[in-house]
């Protein structure tokens, strides 16, 4: 800054020197040629003032950015980086506070105790996870009798997918969740389970479901129905081959789609011998 302004003053003294050159030629030159010398030097130094002055500002222009001095800029919003931590709307929240142990509570300074100050915490949030867990929920279904000696009546019992049966239907549909939904084969989750402490065999999973296909048939049936209601229909089919040899052993899936609306089933070859 210091140097532009030693630059801007030797600047304007030379020009100071040039204008009164160019008055002394001009005031010459008139009085040779018989002009009036008073309007045409004016005239000529409004000229030169209007250049010096575009002069300048081109000057201190280049000079400032040349000694660091920047010109200001309009005020920007800073931009975030990142995506900074995704919303959780559909977590519960599980508050906890965080005490200081009782060794500690001794101030560093005076080593006087300290108490908690009610209302004031500094907080922060974390992802957990609480690890699934199986109950053996035993249920006591009430009996109540009549005052007259008449035969007594008990609470109802929960709904069972197999009459007499020892899980519960929420199990049921985890169990068909688990494979249809997220590809988790029986034996996998028998030994899941196990580790979580539940004993159970794959064959009882598979029983849990089975029966809980049996309730959800006529809606099965109710999804073909629905796709041949459609203008669209998609169809498709691929087949595979079981161990055993000889007829029946060729296998078809098959899927028929609308829009909005999936309906597979498979079956075996219908006519074995061609197969």
């Amino acid at each position: 800054m210091e140097t532009a302004k030693q630059v801007a003053s030797l600047l304007e003294a030379e020009n100071a020197r040039l204008h009164q050159r160019l008055e002394a030629l001009a005031l010459e030159n008139a009085r040779l040629k018989g002009e009036d010398a008073q309007a045409r030097l004016q005239l000529e130094l409004e000229g030169l003032k209007q250049q010096l002055a575009l002069l300048q500002r081109r000057l201190f222009g280049a000079s400032s950015e040349k000694h660091g001095e920047k010109p200001a800029k309009s005020p920007r919003t800073k931009l975030r980086r990142g995506h900074g931590p995704t919303a959780q709307p559909e977590l519960k929240v599980q508050e906890v506070l965080l005490p200081l142990d009782e060794a500690d509570r001794l101030c560093g300074l005076c080593g006087g105790g300290l108490h908690a100050w009610e209302g004031q915490t500094e907080d922060c949030e974390e992802v957990t996870v609480v690890e699934r867990s199986f109950v053996l929920r035993r249920v006591r279904r009430q009996k109540y009798r009549c005052r007259q000696g008449c035969a007594p009546v008990t609470a109802p019992a929960p709904p069972r997918l197999i009459p007499g049966g020892r899980y519960s239907l929420e199990f049921a549909v985890h169990v068909a969740l688990m494979k249809y939904g997220f590809h988790l084969p029986l034996a996998r989750q028998q030994r899941l389970y196990l580790r979580e402490g539940l004993v159970v065999e794959a064959q009882t999973l598979w029983d849990q479901f089975d029966a809980l296909a049996g309730h959800l048939q006529k809606s099965y049936e109710a999804l073909l129905a629905e796709v041949f209601t459609s203008p669209v229909i998609h169809a498709d089919e691929t087949y595979w081959l079981l161990l055993e040899k000889g007829p029946g052993t060729k296998w078809y899936a098959w899927t028929v789609a609308s829009p909005d609306t999936v309906f597979r089933n498979c079956s075996p070859c219908p006519v074995p011998a061609p197969c």
